[in-house]
């Protein structure tokens, strides 16, 4: 096993500790997404090399610190090398959620003025279109995926490659111009703008520094030491803080690899595919995780309910002792030992998780009942990091 590296204690921006991470690392697996039914490998390597790209033809186009930057779509490495080259120059992101309606979308990039907009494909640019006039401080529009957009023609709207080339350009031209603006970033700045969901009335946006987001990488990999052999999948909207932690800010802290979902209806064929050692999750996902187990097991074979109806009420035991820090006896050792071999294990397996190390539910309250029924099945998942209103997730 190599050496893990982590950066998080050397950098005091998220824009230095993704370059040191990326230097340390080089060729190693940073993320990987699925192209034709394919996982694709992104290196750490590439991973800075596009992030810097952008950011020089952002730098080109006259961003400057301070100046907001909103990005919509579904969690894909475009995403993410957005993201990191906005706060590598000293910008601020600011994650839409996906599905946000015109209006919705209309109200974010107003309320945070705004100077460009990047967006998935089609569908996303045409939120876009419904308020470009009433969007003044909007002064370029560029979209990752241009499926469907080939005939399209607006002087305010570029491909996502198109700037990239252009930033590959003026890097060759200005080989300062992004080192001097990634030194210039305070740890004070602010990173990003985190948006509410807007469930109990306008979306309210808190500002975190740089300082904010390096702490929390740092405090995670405290609580739960990390390695480079671990691995997560990335689900939920990235604008939200709860999914940004993990496929952004810890990633770059601890240099894991984050595998990106295909799409929305196959989370759970990429989970198994996947087998994350950290999984994390909004309360209701766990839910419907657990409302399937019951389901399956309701409509099994009388053996089969027998059989695992018998494990769990082992497994209730034991994580009832292990859960209020009470010594398990031998014979509850044994006895959940062979319940895990026979029962737990292969269900496990078919959930994805029979790697899953530790688990983190957030963004909103768990039920006990549910927390309790993962921990007696072997999977040790714990609530934490804090709770904010509206996830995004449906």
């Amino acid at each position: 096993m190599e050496t893990r590296v982590t950066t998080a204690a050397k950098a005091t921006t998220t824009g230095r500790l993704l370059a040191d991470t990326a230097a340390a690392n080089g060729s190693r697996v940073a993320m990987c997404h699925k192209t034709y039914g394919l996982w694709q490998e992104i290196s750490w390597a590439d991973y800075h090399k596009e992030v810097r790209s952008l950011g020089a033809a952002l730098i080109k186009r006259g961003l400057v610190r301070g100046d907001r930057v909103a990005i919509i779509g579904d969690n894909c490495p475009e995403w993410v090398f957005i993201d990191m080259a906005i706060q590598s120059i000293g910008g601020v992101s600011v994650g839409v959620y996906a599905t946000n309606a015109w209006e919705q979308v209309q109200y974010v990039v107003n309320h945070c003025q705004a100077r460009f907009l990047f967006v998935e494909n089609e569908e996303q640019l045409d939120k876009w279109l419904q308020f470009r006039d009433a969007a003044s401080s909007l002064e370029g529009v560029f979209v990752w995926d241009t499926k469907g957009l080939r005939e399209f023609k607006d002087p305010m709207v570029a491909p996502l490659e198109a700037l990239s080339a252009a930033g590959r350009q003026a890097d060759i031209q200005a080989p300062d111009a992004f080192d001097r603006r990634l030194a210039e970033a305070s740890p004070e700045d602010v990173a990003v703008l985190i948006y509410t969901s807007g469930t109990t009335g306008p979306p309210k946006g808190a500002m975190l520094t740089h300082t904010n987001v390096t702490w929390m990488a740092g405090a995670v990999g405290r609580a739960n030491p990390l390695s480079q052999e671990d691995a997560v999948l990335s689900f939920l909207p990235l604008c939200h803080i709860f999914e940004r932690l993990f496929t952004v800010f810890v990633h770059i802290a601890h240099a894991y690899t984050v595998h990106f979902v295909e799409k929305a209806d196959t989370v759970t064929d990429n989970m198994r595919e996947v087998s994350p050692t950290i999984g994390y999750a909004v309360p209701r996902i766990w839910e419907k995780y657990y409302s399937a187990v019951k389901i399956r097991m309701a409509d099994a074979t009388w053996f089969k309910r027998t059989v695992f109806r018998a494990a769990l009420k082992i497994g209730e035991k034991w994580a009832t002792r292990r859960m209020a820090l009470e010594p398990v006896p031998t014979w509850l050792r044994a006895a959940y030992r062979l319940a895990y071999l026979a029962v737990f294990r292969k269900l496990k397996e078919r959930l994805g998780f029979e790697r899953m190390r530790v688990a983190y539910s957030g963004a909103a309250p768990i039920s006990g009942e549910v927390l309790h029924f993962f921990q007696s099945i072997g999977i040790n998942l714990i609530e934490g990091y804090g709770q904010t209103e509206g996830t995004g997730v449906t």
